[in-house]
């Protein structure tokens, strides 16, 4: 019994008892899950990231490259106005959605793409709309010359040389007007027809001087204004420039109709007749001009 107790309480024993530690100590590490890293420290590392991202990232991000084309009347300083586009502007805050949202709300522009390149350009590419007629409307208390497009849209304070490079638009009383405002669908037909002709041959446009809209239907005296809400059928009278003869056409007018028209006003001024002309009527395929004392063609 004395020897067993020698043998393991010996040198031997001490060892042993020594690697059974080690083998338990090994256990209760495998058996036991790691300690997840404090919540505190995760909060903290975000916060510095996110400092970061405001102090060191954006500055180095910042848009300094503005690349406008497509305008013509508007400047570039408008456009980056209109935009609401201030510096200094960084590149992942600028919001593509809403800078076109607010261009297309302006009336001049009629369509608009806007880009962001990486890393600090802004491309915007407008569409501005194009006079193809001109007509006088109330404005803030006062009668101003506005611009109409070939898609009936009323959308800018006509200048100088818009003024006379595009026939008055009259017989319509605009109500409530701003810009923006379109004309009826009556008049879709003609205006489309006056931005053919702009787009092929502007100097044929600006040779007409006045086009008064006449409605067609229950009689109207044509020397007074509709509201332009009520307008439904009509008929044109178009006065070329230099000329006061009045031609009366369709609800729409051609280049090839308008190249007639002033050959005829030619041909009767050569010989002499004009000014006992009282009107011109195209509408039947044949010219029919009407004498101050009768008819005649």
């Amino acid at each position: 019994m004395s020897d067993y107790v020698a043998r393991r309480s010996g040198p031997n024993a001490l060892v042993q008892r020594r690697r059974d530690g080690k083998l338990r100590g090994k256990d209760r590490a495998l058996r036991e899950p790691e300690r997840p890293i404090p919540a505190i420290l995760i909060v903290a590392a975000s916060l510095v990231l996110v400092a970061l991202s405001v102090l060191v990232i954006p500055p180095s991000l910042r848009v300094t490259r503005y690349e406008i084309s497509g305008n013509a009347d508007m400047s570039r300083e408008d456009v980056l106005s209109v935009a609401l586009i201030h510096d200094p502007e960084y590149f992942f805050s600028l919001d593509v959605a809403r800078i076109k949202t607010t261009l297309t709300a302006d009336p001049r522009i009629a369509s608009v793409s806007v880009e962001k390149l990486f890393p600090n350009r802004l491309k915007i590419e407008v569409k501005e709309r194009k006079a193809v007629a001109a007509a006088l409307v109330p404005l803030n208390g006062r009668s101003i010359v506005a611009c109409i497009d070939s898609d009936g849209a009323v959308f800018a304070e006509a200048g100088p040389d818009t003024a006379v490079s595009v026939p008055v638009l009259s017989g319509i009383r605009f109500e409530n007007f701003r810009l923006g405002t379109r004309l009826p669908p009556a008049l879709s037909e003609l205006l489309a027809s006056l931005g053919e002709i702009q787009a092929r041959e502007p100097a044929l446009l600006a040779a007409v001087s006045e086009i008064r809209v006449v409605p067609t239907g229950p009689p109207a005296n044509a020397a007074n204004a509709i509201a332009a809400t009520s307008i439904a059928t009509t008929e044109l009278l178009i006065y070329p420039l230099n000329q006061r003869i009045p031609v009366r056409v369709g609800a729409s007018i051609d280049a090839p109709t308008l190249r007639s028209i002033i050959l005829v006003l030619d041909v009767l001024g050569t010989r002499g007749i004009a000014g006992s002309v009282q009107e011109i009527d195209f509408r039947a395929g044949t010219v029919v001009y009407r004498s101050k004392e009768g008819q005649s063609g």
